[in-house]
């Protein structure tokens, strides 16, 4: 596959938590042996919670191969669409929420700005999905709907406690994405089959998943050449600006 078009992986992870630590040099090292050309990253533990400028700082300087998801926690206020305007500077592609980590539902009015200054900067935007109740799917299918012109990406693809909820999801809003790094073939084939291979994107989910289980899923898929150059190439370009 990488000898056809330059694989993307649209959702890799930076930082340390609770059982998981990866940093650039490790990320790029495993994009290497997988044959991935470019990592979209985002910050995870500390840097995702609380120390925003540190995670950020960690995605956005990591190397020309790995480009930043930027976040900030919607109850900084002010502070946060600061740190946002200030990854947008660094070359931040899009903005990362994750409301059960960042304690916050996405409808509420708290996180409303964020989605604004994303849709301002034509962002696209990934929404960590797949716990009740703050990883609603639903609720963020409320949120795309309310902004018809930013992609949205259902992070881990609602994995998974909601998995169920993308079919409807995906029928009912034109603007939602896919991101397929924890997600098994069979729920990745129906969106494919129904909505066309444009509205997934492959992630690697390093280091919570790994390249090799993730590309083996889609290979088993057998899906043509353009469905797979969508999902491993093209739709990230499109949808990141690559």
């Amino acid at each position: 596959m990488a000898e056809l078009f330059p694989v993307i992986d649209a959702h890799a992870m930076l930082g340390r938590e609770t059982y998981l630590a990866l940093e650039p040099g490790e990320l790029l090292r495993r994009m290497d042996a997988a044959g991935v050309a470019t990592a979209v990253a985002r910050p995870m533990g500390a840097g995702l919670v609380v120390d925003h400028q540190a995670g950020n700082d960690l995605v956005l300087k990591a190397g020309p191969r790995i480009r930043g998801l930027a976040t900030a926690n919607p109850w900084w206020g002010i502070k946060a669409l600061d740190e946002l305007a200030r990854a947008r500077d660094l070359g931040a592609v899009g903005l990362f929420l994750d409301p059960a980590r960042q304690g916050f539902f996405p409808t509420e009015d708290v996180a409303l700005p964020l989605f604004e200054r994303a849709a301002n900067y034509r962002w696209p935007v990934m929404v960590r999905t797949g716990l009740y109740t703050f990883a609603d799917i639903l609720a963020l299918v409320e949120v795309a709907r309310k902004f018809p012109e930013t992609a949205f990406i259902a992070g881990f693809g609602g994995y998974a406690d909601m998995w169920f909820e993308l079919p409807e999801s995906f029928r009912t809003i034109a603007n939602l994405y896919l991101d397929a790094s924890m997600m098994w073939g069979d729920a990745i084939r129906e969106i494919v089959k129904t909505y066309s291979a444009s509205r997934v994107l492959f992630g690697g989910a390093e280091p919570r998943n790994r390249y090799a289980v993730n590309l083996r899923t889609l290979e088993r898929l057998e899906l043509d050449e353009p469905a797979m150059r969508a999902i491993l190439h093209d739709n990230a370009v499109r949808i990141f600006g690559l």
